[in-house]
């Protein structure tokens, strides 16, 4: 019989996926995951694969194929699957159904960010933009009324500019997590404005006080 575990595997360096995970990974007949993911785990041949840009379309193949032939998959998914991760890519698809996930917690650049700045984020309102540019509107407002806020950026410069133009100071401070637990880790306190010139990747996770 088919099992779909959905795993988490942090942000990036071997030292943040946990023994659960590595378990879990260790068991399944499949294991499924970006190159960076899958790069964090010796797993070779029939049991690797790789998602390509057409996510949605590749885990609907991977799962059809371990629902015929009764095999059990490891979807591996950066950081914790149930923030902006693939467990609402499988629900709202209806890839699988929610009695057919076991869901592996894993630690998200979030709490990464937090332990790194050494801020209590239940006292940040949490937002995501990943995919969801509609959110947007909701981080304006959050800003403008001076919440604290922790953020994933959908393209951090245009989010920034949006705000700009949208009534938010350009002098206003901004804390950029980049790159969190990678060798070229880096933490920038700057203004919104100074986002605007900065070389940054997308592995970022910004705070505003």
């Amino acid at each position: 019989m088919m099992k779909v575990y959905l795993v988490g595997v942090g942000p990036g360096h071997r030292e943040y996926i946990t023994l659960k995970a590595v378990d879990t990974i260790k068991g399944a007949d499949i294991v499924v995951g970006s190159r960076r993911a899958l790069e964090l785990f010796q797993v070779e041949g029939d049991r690797r694969y790789t998602l390509s840009k057409d996510v949605v379309g590749d885990l609907r193949k991977v799962i059809d194929y371990c629902r015929r032939e009764g095999k059990s998959v490891a979807i591996l998914s950066t950081g914790d699957p149930c923030f902006s991760g693939l467990l609402k890519t499988l629900l709202r698809y209806n890839i699988v159904g929610k009695e057919e996930i076991e869901v592996i917690p894993g630690i998200s650049s979030i709490q990464v960010a937090a332990s790194k700045l050494k801020i209590s984020w239940e006292d940040y309102h949490i937002v995501t933009l990943h995919g969801r540019e509609e959110n947007r509107k909701l981080l304006l407002d959050l800003v403008k009324n001076n919440k604290k806020v922790i953020f994933l950026p959908s393209n951090l410069k245009e989010d920034i500019l949006y705000l700009m133009e949208n009534g938010i100071e350009g002098d206003r401070e901004i804390v950029i997590c980049e790159n969190l637990s990678y060798p070229k880790e880096r933490i920038v306190r700057c203004k919104l404005r100074d986002v605007l010139h900065l070389d940054l990747s997308y592995l970022v996770v910004c705070v505003i006080d």
